[in-house]
């Protein structure tokens, strides 16, 4: 009996108790600004049957075609919000964020003693993105993971699991724009495994996978069945060479010297150990593929903040060989009581600190509003309840919170529109974004109505202008203000 009580321990213990430490780790109250329009686009096409590609929901640029590539992600989202709410959302969260372990963990065999170093690694390293909890990015690392666990796969002489790529592109292109980089990365480590076949001089291995080369194309091929069809690349032509990327955190470098960035600086260090261990080793073309992919996303990386959360991941094929040099003997004392001491703490600390300060049982638009987006509910109530004549502009990160929360409020503009530009050029976020930080006086705009955060410069405009009475201060808080333009 105590035989079999041992055993069940121990199997869950080696096999579930890193999962369910990821798990914990990752109960987040979702806190994506753009969550409102989501949940609006989600609901459109749960009642009305079809994607909406019009935008209906703001003021400025109103009727402009947008092919929103996340839309099956939105019905998701909104089918988890309509039956769970923000709870739903956050489980769903964790949920993802533990497949995303999983099938890294599937894709490299990872032992008890890798997985107790590699996943607390690779969470931190995340943390940005994963605490944010659902949304379409956080979808995107996870079929990033499974496109991982396919190379993988293909890599040590599985070939024919290369052609489930083409189902996994077929979904990815409905959920995230980030299948691109999937695709990047998938062309990348077919055309480095025939190079490194060439370089070994492997004939027979390089004609042999040359068979494979229609699985490259099924994937490309299979992201065109979405409900755009084409467009959605020539939206993604667009952003490139957008100069309104910059005003976007997500759009550009890590500021030099963050925190973020001396993560990055140590991480490319790191790096650059793992490969020097391998190549003494003599496993260079045993990681070449890895070793080249992680090499070209992380200098993206510093180019690019966005690219970093994937470089991390598909990096882990590379340093896992420092820790799988270190592992000490299964059944030494080491090899058990270390790894189950980084897990055990992790499991406290989640039950502890972690879960206790995400508040999971007061989760709803009130704290969202005062925890994440820093807006006013009242100042909201006041718009509702009063009509304000005139053309109206209202905060940037407010945008998706009126959308789902007031639909009484168009607001002038919200996060869909940050790289959105007409056949004339013409950028409603552009406009705002120089009227927002005071470059552009609102005086020369023909707005009414400015409804605008506290922090903003601005907003210190508007009280300036209200104080020499050429607007009115109708509404003023802690966080906003809203000002109509005295005729």
């Amino acid at each position: 009996m105590l035989g079999t009580v041992s055993t069940i321990f121990s199997n869950f213990l080696y096999s579930y108790l890193p999962y369910l430490v990821i798990f914990l780790m990752s109960l987040f109250m979702p806190a994506d600004t753009d969550l409102g329009w989501h949940l609006k686009y989600g609901e459109y096409f749960s009642k009305i049957g079809k994607v909406l590609k019009e935008n209906i929901l703001s003021l400025e640029m109103s009727g402009y075609k947008w092919p929103n590539i996340s839309w099956l992600t939105d019905f998701l989202t909104y089918q988890i919000y309509h039956q769970a709410g923000f709870l739903g959302l956050s489980i769903a969260g964790a949920v993802v964020i533990v497949f995303i372990f999983f099938f890294v963990d599937r894709a490299l065999k990872m032992s008890f003693w890798e997985k107790a170093f590699i996943f607390p690694l690779l969470f931190y390293l995340e943390l940005p993105l994963l605490e944010v909890s659902f949304r379409g990015q956080l979808l995107s690392l996870l079929l990033t993971s499974v496109l991982v666990y396919i190379l993988s796969a293909y890599q040590r002489g599985e070939k024919k699991t290369i052609y489930f790529a083409a189902i996994l592109f077929l979904v990815w292109a409905n959920i995230h724009g980030g299948f691109l980089l999937g695709l990047g990365l998938l062309s990348m480590f077919y055309a480095l495994s025939q190079v490194k076949y060439l370089t070994i001089k492997d004939v027979k291995q390089f004609r042999e996978s040359l068979r494979y080369l229609p699985a490259i194309i099924f994937s490309f091929l299979a992201t065109l069945v979405n409900p755009h069809s084409i467009e959605i690349y020539l939206e993604a032509a667009r952003h490139f060479g957008n100069p309104y990327q910059k005003y976007i955190v997500e759009w550009v470098a890590l500021p030099a010297f963050s925190s973020l960035w001396w993560l990055l600086f140590f991480w490319g260090i790191f790096l650059i150990f793992n490969i020097r261990m391998i190549i003494s080793s003599k496993k260079f073309i045993q990681y070449f593929e890895w070793i080249m992919i992680a090499g070209v996303f992380y200098f993206l990386s510093h180019w690019m903040r966005r690219y970093a959360w994937t470089m991390y991941l598909v990096s882990v094929p590379v340093i896992i060989a420092y820790f799988r040099s270190i592992k000490p003997a299964y059944n030494s004392f080491s090899g058990k009581a270390v790894p189950i001491a980084i897990l055990s703490g992790m499991y406290l600390y989640s039950l502890i600190y972690h879960i206790p300060r995400q508040r999971l049982n007061f989760m709803n638009w009130d704290r969202f509003c005062a925890d994440y987006i820093k807006c006013s509910s009242e100042s909201a109530e006041f718009l509702k309840n009063n009509i304000l004549p005139g053309k109206f502009l209202s905060f940037y990160n407010w945008g998706g919170w009126l959308i789902w929360n007031y639909p009484q409020i168009k607001p002038s503009i919200d996060g869909r529109m940050h790289l959105w530009r007409d056949e004339k050029g013409y950028s409603a976020f552009a406009e705002y974004y120089f009227l927002e930080q005071d470059v552009t006086d609102i005086e020369e705009s023909d707005y009414d109505v400015v409804y605008m955060w506290s922090e903003k410069p601005l907003f210190n405009k508007m009280i300036k202008l209200s104080d020499q009475g050429k607007w009115r201060t109708v509404y003023k808080d802690d966080r906003a203000g809203i000002f109509v333009r005295v005729h």
